[in-house]
């Protein structure tokens, strides 16, 4: 069986309106058979199949600046 793995961090997903999405996104990851594993800002999901998200994309943010890491990222906004 494969498995995905993932590096994430929750704080880089937010609303329209810039403001954390939090708990939504990752209560709808884990209802999608993921596992968020944020202290080591992993996520992983074993086996086949499509999610089914409640989420648009909207688009991304390219001055977020730097993620935990120290590497420069992305914002990316979703709106339900």
């Amino acid at each position: 069986m494969s498995q995905l793995v993932a590096n994430f961090d929750a704080s880089s997903i937010r609303w329209a309106d810039g403001s954390p999405i939090g708990r939504a996104f990752t209560t709808s990851l884990r209802r999608n058979g993921f596992h968020d594993d944020a202290s080591n800002h992993r996520l992983t999901r074993t086996g086949h199949g499509l999610p089914r998200w409640e989420f648009r994309y909207l688009g991304a943010d390219t001055r977020a600046g730097p993620n935990y890491t120290g590497q420069d990222c992305v914002t990316s906004h979703y709106h339900r």
